[in-house]
């Protein structure tokens, strides 16, 4: 990726990015600078020169720093202050490191009016992050090849506790909302414990083979898609 390119990500890869001896940062092992990103503004500090907002995606928290031009207009200034807390957004920026902390400077911020677009986002960043991680054949077998994960136990049913949240998620495709967590371990009740099915939608989160919908409860496969 050149340095030009926008990079869609959650939260948490952006806390995670390496920081490389140069100052350059990485992410999935790709060189990148320019981000987007959705979350909601969980708070606002109006400096002279420049707005603060700490926004949260569900994943983390992260400062976003956006300057306050001196030319700006009345109609910039009404735009501004439709940011305000409780606000869903789309943040468009650079990464940026202070005080060993990294955080983000946007060069544009905007109010989400579609919510469809949390959505495509999450898909966005997990096709992103898949295409630079995986090959094709790595994404169809991770959960076979994968014996280190707890997901080997199968619990006496011959297939592993990833296959089984797997297969319970694809039954709730045609929902918008996807599935709660609490139906998928009513479900497996007997065959995986609570932990076990939580730890796996964690697990299956982290790779891409699911995510977050509504709110931090509700999960959708992305093989729905």
């Amino acid at each position: 990726m050149g340095e030009q390119t926008l990079r869609p990500i959650t939260i948490k890869q952006l806390k995670n990015v390496v920081i490389q001896p140069d100052g350059t940062f990485k992410i999935d092992g790709v060189d990148v600078t320019q981000v987007t990103f959705v979350g909601v503004i969980r708070g606002v500090n109006e400096l002279a020169t420049n707005v603060s907002y700490q926004i949260e995606d569900g994943t983390d928290t992260v400062e976003v720093r956006r300057w306050v031009d001196h030319t700006e207009t009345a109609s910039d200034a009404q735009q501004r202050r439709e940011l305000s807390e409780l606000t869903y957004v789309r943040v468009y920026g650079r990464l940026n490191q202070f005080n060993n902390k990294v955080n983000c400077v946007a060069f544009a911020m905007r109010p989400i009016t579609d919510f469809n677009e949390l959505t495509y986002h999450l898909l966005d960043t997990i096709y992103t992050h898949v295409s630079f991680t995986k090959s094709s054949n790595d994404v169809d077998n991770k959960m076979d090849i994968d014996s280190g994960s707890f997901a080997a136990n199968t619990r006496g049913t011959g297939r592993s506790v990833n296959d089984q949240v797997m297969d319970a998620l694809k039954q709730y495709h045609d929902r918008e909302e996807g599935a709660h967590i609490d139906q998928i371990i009513r479900q497996l009740r007997g065959t995986a414990s609570e932990g076990q099915v939580r730890d796996a939608i964690e697990y299956l989160t982290n790779e891409g083979h699911c995510f977050t919908t509504i709110d931090d409860f509700h999960i959708k496969s992305t093989e729905s898609y």
